[in-house]
């Protein structure tokens, strides 16, 4: 039997969705749906992503639903989802790999990986529940109002901390900021850690700092690359091998814009610093 209404919380594992999934667990105007919190994991989340989702549901009673993409190798037969918990979720990339098994390698033109192991198992469980009508926030700011689907409407989409709320990015770095945890990553790392959808400088300081992501990412290029697609960034065409190489020479390195603005405030004593104008200046 199929029940009411449903609105679908997408949580990314990034401060903006999470911030969102605490706004929408009691907000009024959708008191009268039902709301599913879900999380779809890649295998490719940093470790203290998936710790703060984690405490996050803890803490908010969110009950959490954890799915991985199921991919049948089999042709015409599409992605299904397998339920996972904190404690079982991957962590080497299995789900991303058994992807890329199936359909080509990734990339800025074809984002296989955001179809089949994001939207695809997320769009599976929701079906299965059964309800009449289904609203999926999307936790996208006022800041970034640009990334709004142009098929909303019809995809029945909605915009919370565009629509009911407008906060940007430094609205959500202030919030988490006053609270007892944190994500406790830099926002240039992400949720998946050395996406090719990132800037040849971020990923390049990333793996300045921890050489070790660039293992996997470099494995995977190796063993899925086709003559049509040879790397997973046809953007800048640049190797993960390349990438590698050009981070062990000097390069400007990017900085987390929380912290910087964070240090050019403190650099600004509102009390030192007042000064009033000179209006003899003027005479």
């Amino acid at each position: 039997m199929k029940k009411n209404k449903l609105l679908v919380c997408t949580f990314s594992g990034g401060r903006t969705s999470a911030f969102m999934g605490l706004f929408l667990k009691d907000y009024e105007k959708y008191k009268d749906y039902d709301k599913l919190f879900i999380y779809a994991n890649t295998g490719k989340e940093l470790p203290k992503t998936l710790g703060f989702i984690n405490r996050c549901d803890k803490e908010w009673g969110l009950n959490l639903v954890w799915v991985e993409a199921r991919i049948n190798i089999e042709l015409g037969i599409g992605t299904t989802y397998n339920w996972v918990t904190y404690t079982t979720a991957s962590r080497n990339g299995e789900p991303f790999e058994s992807m890329m098994e199936k359909y080509p390698m990734p990339n800025v033109f074809a984002s296989n990986c955001t179809r089949e192991l994001k939207l695809a198992p997320i769009n599976k469980y929701v079906k299965s529940l059964l309800y009449d009508e289904v609203i999926t926030a999307m936790g996208i700011r006022a800041d970034e109002e640009h990334r709004r689907s142009n098929f909303a409407k019809e995809n029945n989409l909605i915009y919370p901390l565009i629509d009911d709320i407008k906060v940007d990015e430094r609205f959500i770095r202030n919030f988490w900021d006053r609270q007892r945890f944190d994500l406790g990553i830099k926002d240039y790392e992400g949720n998946c850690d050395l996406c090719f959808k990132k800037s040849e400088r971020k990923r390049l300081t990333i793996i300045k700092e921890n050489p070790e992501i660039a293992s996997w990412w470099l494995n995977m290029e190796n063993k899925y690359r086709t003559e049509k697609i040879p790397r997973f960034d046809l953007r800048t065409n640049l190797s993960i091998e390349q990438l590698i190489q050009k981070s062990r020479f000097p390069f400007q390195s990017i900085k987390d814009k929380h912290e910087l603005h964070k240090l050019q405030s403190s650099l600004f004593d509102e009390v030192s610093d007042y000064e009033t104008d000179c209006f003899c200046k003027a005479n």
